[in-house]
């Protein structure tokens, strides 16, 4: 999971109650609640079939994860703590993030 987060464009991903930036410029924290509220929205509307509303709510959390970029980039500094975010995780809390990665994926090919 370190590697395919490492090299994807960054997202916002639910794990555990709390959101993080991950991607390949990003392992952050995210305390903006309207981000963190398109995260749910778009989980809505993508499991209830809405998928123009998903798809736009998809963008917004692009947009956000884009804005949440730290200069200068340190790309050690995100391995690091990629690595000790996921090392945490339950199984539950990296099965979740690992589907929610499919999706992300799935997204961004369309």
């Amino acid at each position: 999971m370190l590697e395919q987060l490492l090299h994807s464009s960054g997202f916002l991903y639910e794990i555990g109650g709390s959101y993080y930036f991950l991607g390949k410029w990003i392992c952050k924290r995210c305390a903006d609640t309207d981000a963190s509220d398109c995260v749910v929205m778009y989980h809505m509307c993508r499991a209830s079939g809405e998928l123009p509303e998903a798809s736009l709510y998809f963008e917004k959390i692009r947009a956000y994860s884009d804005f949440a970029l730290e200069i200068p980039y340190n790309p050690a500094k995100i391995r690091k703590d990629m690595e000790q975010l996921l090392d945490s995780l339950s199984e539950s809390e990296q099965k979740n993030l690992e589907q929610q990665f499919l999706y992300f994926q799935e997204d961004s090919q369309k």
